[in-house]
């Protein structure tokens, strides 16, 4: 390998240069793609990676890498999250930010001859990269950090996409070229020069007063065969995909919508199967991380600490996943367990110490492990920041299945005044499980044997026995306070009914990863944590024995909100859609939004139709009803109907516990059918724009 400086090589527009002199002739790359505004104003564009042949075209639409597919070539080429500078940096504060790509280039077959690095801003902004005050691709080794090329693209002016540079065969070696060309027609333009038809976006429905409409009269057909569509993650047989495979005797479709995700993501189709029966052989399949032997509680905090370290230091997408979240920077993990440390002449031993090296800067973190039932404690934790302090390490992790309810950062209340050198973060099982299932099955892992190791981890975490579960009950104050709300006798005051409410902020946040999980996306909790609002919700639980809590998932016309009576017994999900505007009849508007809903979602689910006007006035009916009779939710007199919420209730469980017939049990239920039944169906009214 040719030995490197610390200086990374400058391009000028139109220079190439071979991978192996810049000593990454071992193919994994990460290409930066960075931008910044003027005044510390960010830039948010998009990246794209076309992968071209010796046509100069590409071979089908799985060859377009983008926002609305992220992976390509099993891997080869991945599209990875956005990065955001520390905050307190110097590139924060001047408003850096960069979109990343990552390339195998020794996996990328022979027939793909160009590689082509792109960006694009959103045309709906009236934005371009003259706006910019910086623009420049960067390169590094993925396998340390090392800065490899800097290409800073100094004549843009009215383009609203832009070549960064492309990588290219020549003589067996890979080359790459700064290119810097932009186009002022956009993303479009860009594509369609390489081979790819941008697809036009169908047509709203013409309005109806008939609730009976066909696909043709706008429900979204499921998209056709290769070609893209925004609303659902993708499925693990899209992203094993084998470009390079024989050519099928139709050709595969180029055409492909390049408009951004709007619609809410769908769950996976097998989202509520059940466990298949037991064939009847004793057999088991073998475990990558056993569950046999774990007695003491000890054995699985220490199986769970190693497990978990293993797996983050050995599967870079997951383990920078979660590194990145306490603040470090993306680099080479290392992990190690049970190091010993002295502090005040005495012994001290912390589960675990995570590594993170980038170039020359090295961060450190003690961690905390906790499993099942066990509570992390304030004085250990402050023990380990003054040790991590002492020696000048960055932070300490804990591990839990606590998570941090009401208004706290964490489960453990630790003198901020011991946090000034050394920062404190806490990882939820609930938490790192999603973020597991996230790399695994949605974002993907490049590495085919890394993404096998992550698999069995997730199982392994799945395990009632691992200790891993997350949230398991709804804590030691719950039977009380049930009881109490059902005779009129709970107050607000009382500590067992702010025990509750803190802990069904908990089961938000458990709800939260649980739907990441599911919908391959951040799906985030917005229970309230402001004081006065925590008394506001206590007093509330007390007099009438209600609880709610906010689900936020990206695409969804609104917030999903969930919520628990104990008086009634109900389990509760709803959301609210704004109603079609403008000069429409309150039959058009019911039927409009009638038709989103589909056929196997339940009759029993409730419809409510707001008015217009200063009076809060409403009318109701069961979807069951609506469907035979829509004109029931029709107001008198005609009102303008602004607005309806959709919501669904089920019997609540009362029993403590994770599982069926309990409160946890039951609201997950209520969520994630509601969900599956109506949010992910729902899209928001759109005007027609004449001409």
């Amino acid at each position: 390998m040719t030995d490197v400086t610390s200086a990374p090589r400058e391009l000028r527009k139109g220079a190439n240069v071979a991978i192996r002199d810049l000593g990454g002739e071992l193919g994994g790359l990460t290409v930066f793609l960075d931008s910044r505004g003027h005044d510390g104003e960010t830039i948010d564009a998009d990246v794209s990676v076309l992968l071209l042949d010796a046509s100069g075209k590409v071979r089908s639409s799985a060859d377009f890498v983008f926002y609305n597919q992220p992976i390509a070539l099993n891997g080869a080429v991945h599209l990875r999250d956005k990065l955001v500078p520390e905050p307190d940096s110097d590139e924060a504060a001047a408003g850096w930010s960069s979109d990343v790509v990552t390339l195998e280039l020794d996996d990328v077959p022979q027939e793909i001859e160009r590689i082509v690095v792109a960006a694009s801003l959103d045309a709906s902004t009236g934005r371009t990269f003259g706006d910019a005050a910086a623009v420049r691709l960067r390169l590094q080794r993925s396998s340390d950090a090392a800065d490899l090329l800097v290409f800073v693209i100094e004549d843009v002016t009215t383009e609203s996409a832009l070549v960064f540079g492309e990588f290219y065969r020549r003589d067996e070696d890979w080359k790459i070229r700064a290119v810097g060309r932009g186009y002022q027609e956009g993303l479009a333009a860009l594509v369609t020069e390489h081979g790819i038809d941008v697809s036009e976006e169908a047509e709203e429905p013409e309005e109806s007063d008939s609730p009976a409409v066909t696909e043709e009269a706008g429900v979204e057909p499921a998209p056709a065969e290769d070609v893209i569509a925004p609303p659902a993650p993708p499925m693990p047989e899209v992203l094993e995909e084998d470009p390079g495979a024989a050519t099928p005797a139709t050709p595969a479709k180029r055409s492909v919508s390049v408009r951004r995700p709007t619609r809410a993501p769908r769950l996976p189709a097998d989202w509520n199967a059940s466990i298949p029966a037991d064939d009847g052989n004793d057999w088991q399949a073998a475990r990558l991380f056993p569950v046999a032997g774990i007695g003491s509680g000890e054995e699985q905090e220490r199986r769970a600490t190693s497990a978990l370290l293993a797996v983050m230091s050995m599967v870079r997408e997951f383990g920078a996943a979660l590194t990145g979240r306490c603040g470090a920077p993306r680099g080479t993990i290392t992990t190690y367990i049970e190091v010993p440390f002295g502090q005040d002449e005495e012994a001290y031993r912390p589960d675990g110490v995570i590594q993170v090296r980038r170039g020359t800067r090295e961060w450190t973190a003690l961690v905390e492990v906790k499993t099942s039932t066990g509570r992390l404690n304030v004085e250990q934790i402050e023990k380990y920041v003054e040790i991590a302090r002492a020696r000048g390490y960055d932070a300490v992790i804990t591990i839990s299945n606590e998570l941090a309810g009401g208004d706290a950062d964490h489960p453990v209340a630790v003198d901020r005044r011991k946090l000034r050198k050394v920062s404190l973060h806490h990882l939820s099982w609930d938490q790192i499980r999603a973020e597991a299932v996230l790399a695994a099955r949605h974002r993907g892992v490049a590495d085919a044997t890394q993404g096998k190791v992550l698999e069995e981890f997730i199982r392994y975490m799945s395990h009632a026995r691992s200790g891993m579960g997350g949230l398991g009950d709804m804590g030691p104050s719950w039977v009380k306070l049930r009881d109490a709300v059902k005779s009129k006798t709970a107050r607000a005051s009382d500590k067992a009914t702010g025990e509750v409410s803190a802990r069904f902020d908990e089961l938000i946040q458990h709800l939260g990863h649980h739907m990441t999980g599911l919908l391959g996306v951040e799906v985030q909790s917005l229970a309230p944590r402001e004081a006065p609002d925590h008394a506001s919700r206590r007093q509330q639980l007390a007099d009438s024995g209600l609880m709610f809590g906010r689900l936020k998932v990206p695409g969804a016309v609104d917030v999903l909100v969930v919520g628990a009576d104990l008086r009634a017994d109900k389990a509760s999900a709803a959301i609210t859609i704004g109603a079609p505007r403008g000069d429409t009849r309150p039959l058009t508007r019911v039927n409009w939004l009638l038709r989103q809903l589909p056929d196997e979602a339940k009759d029993s689910i409730r419809i409510e139709a707001h008015m217009a006007g200063p009076r809060a006035v409403s009318t109701a009916a069961l979807l069951g009803k609506a469907r035979q009779d829509p004109s029931c939710l029709v107001p008198e007199e005609q009102r303008e109907i602004k607005a309806f919420t959709i919501s669904l209730e089920v019997p609540l469980g009362s029993k403590r516990a994770a599982g069926t017939g309990t409160l946890i049990g039951s609201v997950k239920g209520a969520t994630t059918t509601f969900y599956a039944d109506v949010v992910q169906h729902l899209r928001p009214w759109v005007a027609k724009v004449d001409g």
